[in-house]
């Protein structure tokens, strides 16, 4: 899977961070395209990732472990464009109240 490391800690730590999303099948497309190639290229992140893989099928097969549905689907879908949308109807809420203040 792996092959010659060429990337920076910073790009390394960034695709490890998304590792746990990404198996859970939580990522975006593009998050998920962007582990995935930087694996291709980064012996050590491809490693780090089997072992995340292994620790997660581990945990699943463990049976105090129940694989869940999200009480909202709809919400773990979509809950990054739902922030988006919360943080810009604050921001908006909070220009709203600076100009009625003038």
């Amino acid at each position: 899977m792996g092959g010659v490391s060429v990337s920076s800690p910073r790009e390394c730590e960034r695709v490890r961070e998304l590792f746990t999303a990404e198996i859970d099948r939580e990522a975006t497309e593009l998050e998920e395209a962007a582990v995935r190639r930087h694996l291709r290229t980064c012996a050590e992140c491809a490693e780090a990732y089997d072992a995340h893989v292994a620790v997660a099928r581990g945990l699943r097969q463990h049976e105090l472990v129940r694989p869940g549905r999200h009480p909202l689907p709809f919400l773990q879908r979509y809950r990054s464009q739902l922030a988006v949308l919360v943080i810009l109807a604050v921001l908006a809420g909070a220009v709203i109240t600076l100009v009625s203040l003038r």
